[in-house]
């Protein structure tokens, strides 16, 4: 059922009731697994693309349908910001109701802890809005209960933050042989950062007609300033110890459309993934090790890791369904064309992350294998 506004969706949810069916909201499709498609009945929530800003008030008030990119753009006009998804395709809808591990999360917190009020379509078709003094246990379901929310999401009131004025990015590109010597440096650079500095450790096949045995790390710092000399004075601090790289890239102005480009490249859409993640507070070392060594197995070279370490100044989580989180968030994306392979490629997956699971404590429902053997009870 393809809703056209939130009252279309109270109509086919009171149906719903009414005839025993169960049902399931599908915001973007974008989640790696088909989770939203797995109801009697789907609403469709593709034309909620409703966007209103004030730039006075530093709110805005956003339908499901709205993509990280869309908003971005809208943001900028206004120079203001938001810990908004890694991914430009991806819809607010998903990207919110599971938490929202976003840009500058360090600095900003997860996006969930950002909303002030959500307008729900409920199970038995009642539309309420659910803010901190009005249905707050709703309102706390909403920050992350993600497909285990028990109502439809029709519009997110978010809180605003000035934009930074400047975005800066560098990198430093390793051989994997180096893979524990450079977490050995992440932790320890890490640990004297700022909130606003993100690291997120790479590791990938490397690029056609490279002469690099097996996969390639790199690390990739971006900071999120008040001005250029402060994010350059911040990338200088956290490279200053780091190991000699094969490559250095930067450091480069990195404003919102670029960074999308950047995920765009190398998370084309189009192309069939398999993803699971974990939150993690072992050595870095420890966790890195495994992971390189599942993705030197990797089926694809399309298939890469991303082992993200975090600030302890970084803003922690409030009060919401948002319960699981630690000082590393690694994710394991597997990437390849055909459908035929799709078995393989998944086997490939949860063997990597079976290597890890034992230095993990829970997972990122927004980028979480949900069709794994017993995984959606956990």
């Amino acid at each position: 059922m393809r809703a056209a506004c939130a009252r279309d969706v109270a109509e086919a949810t009171r149906h719903a009731a009414a005839q025993g069916l169960t049902v399931s909201p599908r915001g973007g499709g974008h989640h790696f697994t088909g989770i939203a498609a797995q109801a009697d009945m789907v609403i469709d929530l593709g034309a909620l693309d409703g966007l209103q800003i004030d730039p006075a008030r530093r709110t805005a008030r956003v339908e499901p349908a709205v993509t990280n990119a869309r908003m971005a753009a809208a943001l900028a006009r206004h120079d203001l910001a938001f810990p908004l998804g890694h991914c430009g395709s991806v819809p607010m809808s998903g990207y919110l109701l599971g938490g929202g591990i976003g840009w500058n999360s360090g600095g900003w917190g997860v996006a969930c802890f950002l909303v002030e009020a959500v307008e729900v379509v409920l199970a038995d078709g009642r539309q309420l809005t659910a803010t901190e003094t009005q249905h707050p246990e709703i309102l706390w379901a909403a920050r992350a209960a993600g497909p285990d929310f028990f109502g439809v999401v029709t519009a997110y009131h978010l809180r605003l933050t000035p934009a930074p004025r400047a975005i800066l990015t560098g990198v430093r590109v390793y051989p994997a042989a180096d893979a524990a010597q450079v977490a050995a440096w992440a932790e320890t650079a890490m640990a004297r950062a700022p909130a606003e500095v993100e690291l997120t450790l790479k590791i990938a096949a490397p690029p056609p007609g490279v002469p690099v045995p097996g996969p390639l790390v790199e690390a990739i710092a971006t900071v999120f300033a008040d001005g250029e000399g402060q994010a350059q004075a911040m990338l200088a601090d956290l490279f200053a110890d780091a190991p000699a790289a094969i490559q250095t890239i930067g450091t480069m102005p990195t404003p919102r459309e670029v960074l999308y480009g950047f995920t765009a490249q190398f998370m084309p859409q189009g192309l069939r993934y398999g993803v699971d993640s974990l939150w993690s507070d072992a050595p870095m070392p420890q966790l890195v090790a495994r992971i390189a060594a599942g993705m030197a197995e990797a089926l694809s070279a399309r298939s890469l890791a991303l082992v993200m370490l975090r600030s302890p100044l970084t803003v922690a989580p409030g009060a919401g369904a948002f319960s699981c989180i630690g000082r590393i968030f690694a994710s394991v994306h597997a990437i390849w064309q055909d459908d035929v392979e799709d078995a393989a490629h998944l086997h490939w997956l949860r063997a990597t992350m079976a290597a890890a699971a034992p230095l993990g404590h829970g997972r990122y429902v927004g980028e979480a294998d949900l069709d794994a053997p017993g995984r959606a009870a956990a």
